[in-house]
Order: structure tokens, then sequence, then C-alpha cells
């Protein structure tokens, strides 16, 4: 009998609950739901208010063949100081036309004040295609490659209008790098790719100045061997996460060239690397990021600037690769059609290498691409890029193979 007045008043209690409960519930998904989308709203119509304040900077005080412009140099951005050192460019003639590939020790300290360019000091070595990473005190300048070799040193550089630059020794790599890519969150240092001991690579080294006194490897990326990638970071559910685009393989006796189109995601908790996304546009054509530069913003999104055009940089590299290796031709001949194909090549108008005007934009939570401005200004391979979204530059680099720009671009990020 009792459990007959249990199960009555049970029956009494649903009747009289369920509704109520349901009515709860369903308010309860319907606040979840609209919490996500106005979430999802709200970053999106952030997304699309960000824009760019972009001013250029007088090449005044640059002297003689910096006045050209380089490529591939170092930088760094102290207390409002810019800092620029090193890189290189062909002064004279193309490569293909017997011209030298110059490489400079000169560190430029640009003057706000005289709004010109000064020399302040000298690197070791003349040097270019290394990376430029902050750090908490100051800046890396890493690795890179002179004109008989690359390089495994490593130097803090540090700089105050009251004591001048200061550049001591840090641990060095592990090995020699070069066209390599880096990039820091706080005191954590990561560099990914480029030619290692001279060899196309996918090994990854981290440090974090902070606790550590050398480099240490990670696991290394997947798929192919990646030269001149870019490389971003930031932090999510308490987890460093290393994004990693862009990057080609020239190929070697058993694979022809590559061009990296895959977003890469490496989780320093997890120490695992996972494939996130493709660099494609939202039409589902594929773009590289190839000799491109990056920075992170909001601790979210990782805004890409320049890099080579995939189809045209592929295609290149590629007839080269057949040129080299077709065994119909006799030594001389393959020389003679190697010249007439970068004769033709190296001397069409900057238009033609349709380097990215689009500064591409990752969204690192939904996995997405979008534009987030499109200039001209952009449309360069092997700048460096240094600062914050408060303030960064955008310095030189290459209008088209062999040609240099020495213009520096002052940007801010800015949201409406």
């Amino acid at each position: 009998m009792n459990n007959d007045k249990e199960h009555i008043i049970y029956k009494t209690l649903s009747k009289s609950l369920m509704p109520a409960v349901l009515r709860s519930l369903t308010k309860s998904v319907l606040f979840v739901l609209s919490l996500i989308i106005l979430t999802a709203c709200t970053e999106t119509q952030k997304e699309q208010s960000m824009k760019m304040n972009i001013t250029a900077l007088t090449t005044q005080g640059l002297e003689g063949d910096l006045q050209k412009g380089v490529s591939a140099a170092y930088a760094a951005l102290i207390d409002d100081n810019l800092l620029v050192a090193g890189g290189c460019n062909f002064p004279d003639k193309l490569g293909f036309e017997g011209g030298k590939k110059v490489f400079y020790d000169e560190i430029l300290l640009f003057n706000k004040t005289q709004n010109q360019w000064q020399t302040i000091g000298k690197l070791p070595e003349a040097t270019a295609y290394g990376v430029s990473v902050a750090i908490p005190d100051g800046y890396l300048w890493i690795g890179g490659q002179t004109a008989t070799h690359s390089l495994a040193t490593c130097h803090k550089v540090q700089y105050t209008k009251e004591k001048g630059l200061t550049f001591t020794d840090f641990p060095a790599l592990p090995e020699p790098l070069d066209n390599f890519a880096g990039t820091s969150i706080g005191s954590k240092v990561f560099v990914a790719g480029g030619n290692a001991s001279g060899k196309p690579s996918n090994k990854v080294y981290y440090i974090d100045t902070a606790t550590d006194k050398e480099w240490h490897r990670l696991a290394d990326f997947p798929e192919t061997a990646s030269v001149q990638p870019v490389v971003a970071a930031v932090t999510h559910e308490n987890d460093t996460h290393l994004y990693l685009f862009g990057g080609f393989f020239g190929g070697d006796a058993t694979h022809a060239p590559a061009l990296i189109t895959t977003v890469w995601c490496y989780s320093l908790q997890q120490q695992q690397w996972q494939k996130v996304a493709t660099e494609e546009t939202t039409d589902k054509k594929l773009f590289t990021l190839t000799g491109a530069t990056a920075l992170a913003i909001d601790n979210r999104y990782i805004a890409c600037f320049g890099g080579v055009n995939a189809s045209l940089f592929i295609n290149t590299i590629t007839d080269l690769y057949h040129i080299g290796r077709d065994t119909a031709l006799t030594d001389e001949a393959r020389k003679q059609k190697n010249y007439d194909y970068m004769a033709h090549y190296m001397t069409q108008p900057i238009a033609y290498y349709k380097f990215n005007q689009e500064c591409y934009l990752f969204d690192t939570h939904t996995k997405q691409w979008s534009v987030l401005d499109t200039q001209p200004d952009f449309a360069r391979a092997g700048a460096t890029l240094v600062g914050t979204p408060d303030e960064f530059y955008l310095i030189q680099g290459e209008l088209k193979p062999g040609v240099r720009s020495p213009k520096t671009y002052k940007l801010k990020i800015l949201s409406n």
C-alpha cells in the first residue's frame, strides 16, 4: 500500500512539476544559445571592425647600398625605439646576370626626433635570414646566414637612450639555422623549419628565457620540410599553441618541389601537432604565406603580411628543378636553358609576380581565414615585422625576386 501511495504521489508531482522543469530547461538552453550566438556575432563584428592605420617612414639617413633596401633583416622595437640590422640585397646586377648578393652588418636606429635613420653599431658578421623575437627584457636575434655559412649564434639586444645599444651573447642554437621562422609569447621562444645545418628541415626548437639555459628540441612538425615558413603563438586554456604557416620544399634527388599550404598547430602541453586548416580563401582558392611574416592579435587572431604568389612560385621552382635534372641536356645546354628561363622570369615588372597584397587574418578559435586589409604596400616577401598591434613595423623586403624596397611602414590595428 505504501508503495502505491508513493507511486501516486510521484505521478502527481511529476504532472505538476514537469511543465515547470521543461520551461526552466527551455529557458536555460535558449539562454546558452543566445550567449553563443551573441559571442559569435560580437567576435565577427570585432574582426570586421579591425582596421589598420599605415604610415610610411622616411628613408632619409640610409647610406650607400642600403638605400636600395634589404630583405631578411633583423629588427627590434624596444621602448618605442626601432632598430634594424643586417639584411641583404643585389646592389648591382641580378643573380642570373652574375650579380653578387651582398650582406650587411650595420645596426640602424630610426631617430624619431630627427626623422631619419642613423648607424649605432655593427653585427659581429654581415648577416641575414635569421629571426627577431621579443622577450620581456629586450629582443633575441637568432641564427641566420652570411655570404659563406649559416649561424647557430643568438644575441640578446637591449637599447635605452641613456645607455645606447647593448648586444650580448645568448645560449646558441643546437645547430646552424637560416631561412627559418621564429616567434615568442612572454618568455617562451620558438624557432621552426628553414635550413638546419644546410638542409631543409621540419625541426622545432624551444627555450623559455626565464628558466632555461639551453634550447630544447620539440616534436618535428609533420609533412614536408619547410623553408621560409611563418610561425605565431597564442595561449588557449592555459596551453601555449604554436601555429605554423607557409613554406616550401625545393626538391631533392627523390622528391619534387612542394608548396606547403597546411596550417599546423602544436600544443606545448600535449606535445603534439595537429592539422587545423588549409591556406585557402573563402572561395577555396589556395594561397601561400611562404616568405610572409605574422603578428598575433588579441591572443586569438594571427595577421599575416606578404608572401609570394602560390601558383607562380611553385611553377617556377618546379620548372627549374626539372631543368636541373634533365639528363638529356649537356652541362652547357642546361646552363644556357637555366639562364634563358631566369632571364625571362627575373625581368618582369613588379605586378607580374603577384605577391600577396592581402593581410590574411587567421582566427585560431574558428580556424577560419578572412582578409583584414588589402594594400599594395603589403606585397613583399622577406620583410621583417616587429612590435605589437598598438604599434608595429613592416620593414623593407623584396618587391620582386632580386629587387628590394628601402621603405618601412608603421602600422596600428584600430578597432571601430
